[in-house]
């Protein structure tokens, strides 16, 4: 036998004693890293970038198979009465469809969260809810229901004042956010208009960012379909007296709110108008009416512009459409009514976002370092990778 034969069992127990006592003094978080191969995959990071995607009911079992490119999915479709109550419909049932579940279950496997959205678009209805609390109390215990049964991470809040976009910072209002945040719904966020921040009171904007866990701003519909003029449905930048994307930012900064709280949300989708010329931003026809455009669906022309402005994308082109007038023809010694057809060379504009826009967009909200970004809504874009593109910039 070897005379060092004992070297080897002895510098086994020193290693061992050493390895016992490096671990016993690591950092909790550095030892669970070392015990298990998925702690650093699994360990959030600080400031996380949010990607929320907004699922309205009519595209369920239309969209691909999400997961990791999402970090919130909001599961949208449920409508709140002015008594409390939540509407059960077709739409909201469809929160047990076995597609919605499947995609629910992906991004959950994936570290993301789900969240039910509740909405109410109506101001008289909004203003009954808030002022009872017999209402109130219904709405808080029947919300709880669903997230619990659900196994849901929070609810978003789509409480849209149509009248009056500051209304929804008022003290009453705010006192019900505080409420559902105690109501053991779990994470809550809150759905706003731009000119909710543009023009809405620093202190109050405050107070708002510190009751909610964030603020998702519905950074489009700058222009819509009654709009008397064509333009950017969500403009990086914009004409005086115009909102836009931009201006947003600046009044975070400016207003020194936490900005890590603000979640900027972009449109998968865009308008087309009659106008009245082929110039850019052209005064629209029949009263500004407008057609939506999905952006998977594009809208079958090519040769477009940019918007250098707006960062937008825009096209201009004309089409044969009859038109009828009604004219009076003189018969002998009487006139009788007829209709007269022609065609005309009708101009039409169409805004919408692509890629290279949708980029510009969230590189200015993660260059302000505020919390994330959003899309309204998924199922719009078609089953591209576009929002896995998108947010690996």
């Amino acid at each position: 036998m070897n005379k060092w034969w004992w070297i080897v069992p002895i510098s086994l127990l020193v290693g061992m004693g050493i390895g016992f006592w490096v671990w016993k003094f690591l950092p909790i978080n550095t030892k669970n890293e070392i015990l298990s191969p998925l702690g650093i995959i699994n360990k959030v990071p600080e400031n996380k970038f949010e990607v929320v995607g907004f699922l309205p009911t009519w595209m369920i079992g239309k969209t691909k198979m999400y997961g990791s490119e999402l970090t919130q999915l909001i599961f949208s479709g449920i409508e709140v009465k002015a008594d409390g109550s939540l509407v059960w419909d077709i739409k909201s049932n469809k929160i047990n469809n076995d597609s919605y579940i499947e995609i629910k279950n992906n991004v959950k496997k994936s570290g993301g969260k789900n969240l039910i959205s509740i909405k109410l678009f109506t101001d008289k209805d909004l203003d009954i809810l808030v002022a009872s609390d017999e209402a109130k109390q219904k709405l808080y215990a029947e919300v709880r229901a669903i997230v619990t049964a659900g196994n849901f991470d929070g609810v978003n809040i789509d409480f849209e004042y149509m009248s009056d976009p500051i209304r929804i910072l008022k003290s009453d209002i705010q006192a019900m956010f505080a409420e559902m945040k105690q109501a053991g719904w779990g994470e809550i966020n809150v759905d706003v208009f731009a000119n909710t921040i543009i023009k809405g009171d620093e202190e109050r904007l405050k107070q708002l960012a510190e009751t909610v866990d964030g603020i998702i701003v519905m950074a489009y519909d700058f222009h819509r379909p009654g709009s008397d003029f064509a333009g950017a449905v969500a403009p990086m930048v914009a004409g005086e007296g115009q909102r836009s994307i931009t201006e947003i930012i600046n009044r975070i900064n400016i207003g020194n709110l936490n900005k890590e709280k603000f979640i900027l949300a972009y449109p998968l989708y865009g308008y087309q108008w009659e106008t009245m010329s082929g110039e850019i931003n052209s005064a629209t026809m029949a009263n500004g009416y407008g057609v939506t455009i999905l952006y998977k669906d594009g809208i079958g022309y090519t040769g477009g512009s940019f918007d250098e402005v707006a960062k937008s994308p825009w096209y201009t082109w004309t089409e044969k459409e009859q038109r009828s007038k009604v004219i009076y023809k003189k018969v002998g010694k009487v006139y009788k009514k007829t209709t007269q057809y022609y065609t005309v060379d009708q101009w039409h504009q169409a805004y919408l976002e692509n890629e290279e826009s949708l980029k510009i967009k969230i590189n200015a909200v993660k260059q302000e370092k505020l919390g994330g970004t959003g899309f309204w809504a998924l199922g719009y874009e078609g089953k591209s990778n576009l929002l896995e593109e998108l947010i690996n910039l």
